[in-house]
């Protein structure tokens, strides 16, 4: 799976809980449109697993950008609860289940929300090649 089919999915996460707040891109600097979402899935680690298969690890921020700056605690908060909620147990991505490795937290400072968790997944390597229909083994056929 790749990183953008995460940001994806949370993409499409955070709009279904506030429809018609607009996703920032995440490396658009200025201006913040207000209320609006960043998404960054930023890769930590991979390596090999067994049999092929290989582990993959993406830290995830999400930030909120409310609409009120002259008091956006309360807006923020909605958004907090919200999203926790959301992500209790995991959400999905490219048809795939994917549990939280460890509880979300968020935080609100400079008046902007900041959600931030990690997610893991292990990719089993594609087969290549036919099934084998027969195997001899010392001379003799043996089928399963």
């Amino acid at each position: 799976m790749q990183i953008k089919t995460v940001r994806k999915a949370l993409a499409a996460l955070v709009s279904n809980l506030a429809p018609g707040v607009q996703i920032t891109k995440t490396d658009k600097e200025k201006p913040i449109k207000r209320p609006s979402f960043k998404i960054d899935v930023l890769p930590v680690g991979g390596g090999a697993a067994c049999g092929g298969a290989r582990e993959r690890e993406v830290d995830v921020d999400i930030w909120y950008y409310p609409k009120d700056t002259d008091h956006p605690r309360d807006e923020c908060d909605a958004v907090a609860d919200q999203l926790l909620a959301a992500l209790d147990g995991g959400f999905e991505a490219g048809g795939i289940w994917l549990p939280l490795d460890e509880d979300a937290s968020c935080d609100t400072s400079q008046d902007v929300l900041a959600c931030q968790f990690s997610v893991s997944w292990v990719e089993t390597a594609a087969e290549e090649g036919e099934p084998m229909e027969e195997l001899i083994y010392n001379g003799e056929e043996l089928t399963t």
